[in-house]
């Protein structure tokens, strides 16, 4: 399975999407508050062909990319200290998904992802908001350690000589990352667990590029643009 981030001018405005491609017998179409359209279709689908669905289906889609942006908060990480409710709704990855407790007792407290439930076993209502907290924790730990090796490696193949970075987590308030390259280190922001991870892949590109130019000059994002051609979608969708 592969993707990418495409755009299709329908009218006087541009639908973004995310191309992937897997084994599937139909053209699927999904729209997440994100501001992205989702189109799932077969190698054997030509994209002349996709595109064409995606015109007759604009103004579906573009009405409801308005209601999503009408109504849809910013998204916030769990607080450990909130009481939550069987149902209450958390993004996870660009998804919203419905949270489902489970009355358990401590040592068989856990947390875990089924399909877009986030399912939570927990022995008190005061110990679910740090359930959930943690759980985000490591979902970020997970798929950061992921991404910075990815990057890293692409950014290899293109002929820039960069090393591994060292990656610390945390959340921050004022931006989505930060690249120290005396020290060869980034620093993620860990609310990028609530938005969908093409935009956690690039902030690392984004800092990862810092390794080649420190300040943000054409030069710069020449390098960005050199890893990731789309990456302005991210760039909006973020407000970096």
């Amino acid at each position: 399975m592969n993707e990418n981030i495409r755009k299709i001018k329908c009218g006087e405005r541009t639908i973004s999407y995310v191309l992937t491609r897997k084994k599937v017998k139909n053209v699927n179409l999904r729209i997440k508050p994100d501001g992205l359209v989702y189109i799932s279709a077969s190698n054997r689908v030509p994209i002349k062909f996709i595109e064409g669905f995606i015109r007759e289906k604009s103004d579906f889609i573009f009405t409801n990319l308005d209601k999503f942006a009408a109504r849809v908060p910013q998204p916030v990480l769990p607080e450990k200290e909130k009481i939550f409710c069987d149902g209450d709704i958390l993004n996870l990855w660009g998804t919203v998904c419905k949270i489902n407790i489970i009355n358990s007792d401590t040592k068989n407290e856990k947390v875990f992802l089924n399909e877009k439930n986030i399912v939570v076993y927990s022995s008190s209502p005061e110990r679910t908001g740090m359930l959930l907290r943690n759980f985000f924790n490591s979902e970020a730990e997970k798929i950061f350690s992921v991404m910075n090796r990815k990057t890293y490696l692409m950014f290899n193949a293109k002929g820039y000589d960069v090393s591994l970075a060292e990656i610390k987590i945390r959340e921050m308030t004022s931006r989505w990352g930060s690249c120290h390259y005396t020290e060869n280190k980034i620093v993620m922001n860990s609310r990028l667990v609530l938005y969908p991870e093409i935009c956690a892949a690039y902030v690392f590109v984004h800092e990862y590029a810092h390794f080649i130019v420190p300040d943000h000059s054409e030069r710069f994002y020449s390098v960005v643009s050199d890893i990731m051609p789309d990456y302005k979608i991210c760039k909006r969708m973020l407000k970096y």
